[in-house]
């Protein structure tokens, strides 16, 4: 015991890391459903350099590292007569795509790939080279599902009740190893962000419409078990949801991670370097996604009048979430003429006691990506009544008749 207490007062000599020789880092996977291919080459973190943490997507961020300066080539090895030959990625191709350095383009068509064939890719960076293949999966048709109705993908839009309906995904005729289903809202102008996603070693997949999306809780908090998820599919929106089969590689790829400090636990099918180069193809289709009317505010709304002079009339389908201590979060369809037209989108907003606040969003004709978006606010009771208007910097503007037919 006094040994070790003597042991307490002893100072530890200070051992100095040396910073690790960084490694290249190579992420693309070929898509024979678009036009265009991109690599992304970079470099592992060494310590030698600061870097900003936080998540960035891709192409258009530019990656923490990048590596500039590359020959980046990727070639079709089961087609001799290729017309593309050996086709070059260039970081700025100059005619649309996202400039990021470390960021590598193809041209337009190329390189030619189709089911079963072999590409070849070989990254020659300025601290060596790496190479990779991938075969590339076939499909038949993908298939989305939702109860008894059915569209071959790409289809017309389905609707999903989340309540009780489950939606069926599945690729007929595949050639490959993993399915994938995404699931992303987008915008008003069609945009979105990356959102929840799932992958299975088969070619069907079946998930309810009342899904939890555990994986955006997790990634948003990892210190706690949430006590309630939030829901894959919110009634009053539409959603996109991208079905794809991926190769062998891709499904490594995904179902594998790397563990700090070992640097363990991440399957890697390149040969000189750290990543994936893989294959996969997908197609998209819409949901329009509703629930049971369990709910007095939920229901059929009209919002009408003149709107900074511009006669309105626009039909509100409302659905509510759960409600947490003060406030309920709600989203509708929002389908008529509004202040710039036509208008078919879907918008969020919150009950606050008796009064709604909602936010409609349009595309203004003739101006690509730019959006106009008023907040609707007023008490929805008995009656209901007159509602305000108002601007992004919450001045009141106009106000309509919002009613319950």
């Amino acid at each position: 015991m006094l040994a070790g207490i003597a042991a307490l007062g002893c100072e530890f000599g200070e051992v100095t890391i040396p910073n690790a020789d960084p490694i290249v880092v190579v992420q693309a996977v070929m898509r024979p459903d678009l036009p265009r291919q991109w690599v992304l080459v970079e470099q592992t973190l060494s310590g030698a350099a600061a870097v900003d943490s936080g998540a960035v997507v891709i192409p258009g961020d530019a990656p923490q590292l990048p590596v500039v300066g590359a020959t980046v080539t990727v070639r079709n090895r089961s087609d001799a007569g290729d017309p593309c030959g050996t086709t070059v990625f260039v970081e700025r191709p100059g005619d649309g795509p996202p400039e990021s350095p470390g960021v590598y383009w193809s041209p337009v068509g190329c390189p030619s790939m189709g089911a079963g064939d072999t590409l070849e890719l070989r990254v020659a960076a300025p601290s060596g080279a790496v190479t990779g293949t991938t075969v590339i999966p076939g499909v038949g048709a993908f298939v989305l599902g939702v109860g008894r109705d059915s569209v071959v993908m790409p289809g017309r839009r389905l609707e999903l009740n989340r309540d009780v309906d489950t939606v069926f995904a599945e690729a007929v005729g595949a050639t490959g190893r993993a399915l994938q289903i995404e699931v992303r809202r987008p915008d008003v102008t069609g945009a979105s962000a990356p959102g929840f996603w799932f992958v299975v070693d088969s070619t069907a997949i079946t998930v309810p419409g009342n899904l939890p999306d555990f994986f955006t809780a997790f990634q948003e908090d990892t210190s706690t078990i949430p006590e309630e998820f939030p829901p894959v599919f919110a009634a009053g929106r539409y959603y996109a949801v991208t079905v794809a089969h991926g190769d062998e590689r891709y499904f490594d790829f995904v179902r594998s991670g790397n563990i700090p400090p070992s640097g363990r636990g991440f399957i890697n099918r390149l040969e000189g370097g750290l990543g994936v180069f893989a294959s996969m193809i997908a197609a998209t289709s819409d949901l329009r996604v509703v629930g049971s009317i369990d709910d007095a505010r939920e229901g059929t709304y009209r919002l009408s009048g003149t709107l900074l002079g511009t006669p309105v009339d626009a039909s509100l389908e409302l659905y509510v979430a759960t409600a947490d201590a003060d406030s309920t979060e709600a989203s509708t369809f929002v389908s008529g003429s509004w202040l710039h037209g036509a208008i078919d989108e879907s918008a969020d907003g919150a009950f606050v006691g008796d009064s709604l606040a909602l936010v409609i969003r349009q595309v203004l004709p003739g101006i690509a990506d730019s959006v106009a978006a008023l907040l609707v606010a007023g008490p929805v009771g008995p009656g209901i009544g007159r509602v305000g208007v108002y601007d992004p910097s919450l001045q009141l503007v106009d106000s309509l008749t919002l009613e319950r037919p």
